[in-house]
């Protein structure tokens, strides 16, 4: 019983190291606010995903407004 406490607390103080090591994102710390969003909103992957869900959105409202124009007319 006292080795598996043992075991299962060293994997637990690993895991807990392995993730404070982990890489984050990061924001220069002279940037403003102001200035991060302009560089993630001019970002070309970011500009990519907003075009893909806009599309995406307007197909999905074009649908739900023909079955709602079919419904009314039944």
């Amino acid at each position: 019983m006292r080795n598996k406490l043992i075991v299962i607390g060293a994997v637990a103080l690993l895991a807990y190291v392995i993730g404070t090591r982990s890489p984050r994102v990061q924001v220069k710390s002279r940037e403003s606010v102001g200035h991060q969003v302009v560089r993630l909103w001019n970002d070309p992957r970011a500009r990519k995903r907003r075009h893909k869900a806009a599309k995406k959105a307007a197909g999905a409202a074009e649908k739900r407004a023909r079955r709602a124009l079919r419904d009314l007319r039944k």
